[in-house]
């Protein structure tokens, strides 16, 4: 009885080997989730919920400093901050449509 329990209670879980990692080079300012003066927290739900309404599930969002910083403060220079995701593998046509890269 007990397994059958824990067999059904898995059931309706998605298959996390289904997922794949892409990663966004942070701005200054032209992120479309706001901009970079946000706790990386903040910053970590701001792109989780900008990706929820482009229908694309977040299973895991990193942000990381291993981006190349450019020596410019333009709102397109890059911060050498990378916001990583993991995504469903079905998503990531839009997400990379979104300014990911995989």
């Amino acid at each position: 009885m007990m397994s059958l329990i824990g067999l059904l209670s898995f059931s309706g879980c998605e298959k996390i080997s289904d997922t794949t990692w892409v990663y966004y080079d942070e701005t200054y300012c032209a992120d479309p989730w706001g901009y970079n003066t946000v706790s990386d927290n903040e910053k970590k739900k701001n792109v989780e919920k900008y990706l929820k309404d482009k229908s694309i599930k977040v299973f895991k969002i990193e942000i990381t400093h291993d981006g190349v910083q450019e020596n410019c403060f333009a709102c397109g220079c890059k911060t050498g901050k990378r916001i990583k995701c993991k995504v469903k593998e079905s998503d990531k046509g839009t997400i990379l449509n979104e300014k990911f890269y995989q």
